[in-house]
């Protein structure tokens, strides 16, 4: 069997040639990226957060009854789809990733896929957006979800392709704030507009393609690749080679943690607002937490980033990030009214934001390997993209588990963000 650790070494000669050396990105490379990344989240987040719970809601045909039982099915039914796609992801994500390590051209290595993956993604919402049973939901969803993991894998890629390491947290920044941006613009454009499902569903591709099309049609984004070399190709490791290395497997367990965490305490939060809190509009309320939640996220993603790179430190703000979203879960466990639950929304969008905002730059630097990076990435960004996904299926096991009752949901969140944050203590090559 072949030695990793061997490979590392080896595979150094290809970094230069890999980056073109890695001169600073401009600033306007750097908004193009958060765009095309806002168009990403927003298509992927407002769907999630609230248009998918509603579907299913009515796909299900079986209204809540009048002592407010019932409702857990369309919960459960939520939970399946999300898991259902959190398969797809698990599979789409890394080989997206490999693909994109393995195409060359005048278009660069990344751009086709990221122009590939926004057409299948749009295409799939649309069609998403007229299913009126759980099946076809599930279907149009998964395959909405293959697009996302092109686009996400080529674009993650990309910061460890064209951003040096001085400025990686701050790119990971901008990508934390368009993730924020992403998910108001939706949430705000689906609620003031009060759409239909099949409408908000057509809004939210317009979107997608209107804020990728200037990274991927621009030729400056990344500059032509040659064909991979046989030799970089043998390099390639295997998920599991991967997983032997210490560094990048403290680094995913971290992310995995972590996320996780974060997912159990806001993947649920509309049926929580409707269910436990007994909120009488409960899309409003969920725009307004979504609002301080990314009034937070937007406050510290930035500035968190920038000052990771000007104090070349990582792990500091990520343990912080951590402690502060555990704090939040157990304002979550407490909470008894609206304002308490905007608060504690508040408090993990701060520490979220800091947390993405330097999260990104952190697996970026960890990474063997600048030739196989889209694989590599794509492998960690697993950890990013998954446990979303399968969140609801599992918030929904606990909540039925204990009768309706939320709170111990958000303490395994609190508990799980923070051995998550303790996790990258471990790592060696980063401070």
């Amino acid at each position: 069997m072949s030695d990793p650790t061997a490979r590392h070494s080896t595979s150094e000669q290809f970094r230069t040639a890999a980056t073109g050396g890695q001169s600073r990105v401009s600033a306007r490379w750097s908004v193009l990226f958060g765009l095309a990344w806002t168009g990403v989240w927003m298509a992927q987040l407002a769907p999630f957060q609230y248009l998918l719970p509603v579907q299913l809601t009515a796909a299900l045909g079986e209204p809540v009854s009048a002592d407010g039982t019932g409702w857990q099915a369309s919960v459960v039914d939520f939970g399946v789809v999300s898991g259902l796609a959190a398969v797809c992801m698990a599979i789409g994500l890394p080989l997206a990733g490999a693909l994109s390590d393995r195409t060359s051209g005048r278009f660069g290595r990344r751009r086709p896929w990221i122009a590939i993956g926004t057409l299948v993604f749009a295409c799939a919402l649309v069609g998403l957006g007229f299913q009126t049973s759980t099946t076809g939901i599930a279907v149009w969803w998964c395959a909405a979800m293959f697009g996302f993991c092109a686009v996400a894998s080529a674009l993650t890629a990309l910061i460890k392709d064209r951003v040096p390491h001085e400025q990686r947290g701050t790119v990971a920044g901008a990508m934390s704030m368009a993730q924020a941006f992403g998910l108001i613009v939706g949430l705000g454009s689906v609620a003031v507009l009060a759409l239909t499902a099949d409408s908000a569903y057509i809004l939210l591709a317009a979107f997608l393609c209107a804020c990728a099309a200037p990274f991927f049609l621009s030729a400056g984004t990344e500059p032509a690749a040659v064909s991979r070399s046989t030799t970089a190709a043998h390099l390639s490791l295997s998920p599991l080679a991967l997983l032997r290395l210490h560094d990048f497997r403290w680094a995913l367990i971290g992310r995995i943690t972590v996320n996780f965490g974060n997912s159990l305490c806001t993947c649920l939060l509309i049926y929580f607002l409707q269910y436990d809190l007994k909120i009488a509009d409960p899309g409003s309320a969920l725009l307004l937490l979504t609002v301080a939640y990314i009034a937070s996220v937007l406050a510290v993603s930035m500035v968190c980033g920038w000052l990771s790179d000007r104090v070349g430190r990582r792990k500091p703000f990520i343990v912080g990030s951590a402690a502060l979203q555990s704090v939040a879960a157990v304002l979550l466990m407490v909470s008894d009214s609206l304002w308490s639950t905007v608060v504690a929304l508040a408090i993990i969008g701060a520490g979220y934001g800091c947390y993405m905002g330097i999260d990104q730059a952190l697996g970026a630097d960890v990474l063997p390997d600048a030739e196989n990076s889209g694989k590599e990435l794509g492998v960690m960004n697993v950890a990013l993209i998954v446990p979303p996904a399968i969140c609801p299926l599992l918030g929904a096991g606990l909540v039925d588990l204990f009768d309706g009752s939320f709170v111990e949901l958000f303490a395994t969140s609190g508990i799980l963000t923070f051995i998550g944050g303790l996790a990258v203590l471990r790592i060696r090559s980063v401070r």
